[in-house]
């Protein structure tokens, strides 16, 4: 009989083993989707990357504020401009502005045919098939300061898109246009 109990408890630090191990590798999967996969768990946090990016000329986090890593890639084999020039341009056109003291205000969720449209526009604009599965229109007031001078914008609403299960910064004003959402 003691030769019995023996046996369980062997099989049963085995088992414990294979569940530890499961978990740390899940662990490990979640940790690398939500770390190191460009996006956000949350819009507010893709807004405010998207403001930090630009305040401090970050392209690196500007690409993970606004783009998947699908249209990331795909986007130097389909455009005439490589999508380094076209955010280097971003940052001329806002040059010296910083932004700090983000704030939301309010979040909506805009109906699908939005989601729709911009993954329509996307696929036209640049050729890349993607799967946008949400967009929400974010509210939210900032301080900038340029040229020395602080500004409060007030409220201001931009937009976010989920795509992949994470949040992403809606910056392309070409896609904005095409979905009827800012013109």
């Amino acid at each position: 009989m003691a030769e019995g109990k023996k046996k369980s408890k062997k099989k049963g630090a085995i088992v414990g083993v294979v569940v530890m191990i499961v978990v740390l590798l899940l662990a490990a999967l979640a940790y690398g989707w939500i770390a190191l996969m460009p996006g956000y768990i949350s819009s507010d946090k893709a807004v405010e990357n998207y403001f930090n990016a630009i305040s401090n000329e970050d392209s690196k986090l500007y690409k993970k504020a606004c783009f998947t890593t699908k249209w990331r890639d795909d986007y130097n084999i389909q455009s005439e401009k490589s999508l380094d020039d076209k955010i280097a341009e971003t940052f001329s056109l806002q040059s010296g502005a910083t932004y700090s003291n983000l704030a939301i205000v309010s979040e909506e969720k805009l109906d699908k045919e939005y989601a729709e449209k911009m993954e329509d526009s996307v696929k036209n604009r640049y050729g890349i098939d993607m799967s946008v599965s949400q967009i929400k229109s974010v509210s939210f007031t900032i301080d900038t300061t340029f040229d020395g001078q602080n500004l409060n914008s007030g409220t201001v609403t931009r937009y976010c898109y989920k795509s992949g299960g994470k949040w992403f910064f809606l910056a392309d004003p070409e896609v904005l246009i095409d979905i009827n959402i800012e013109g």
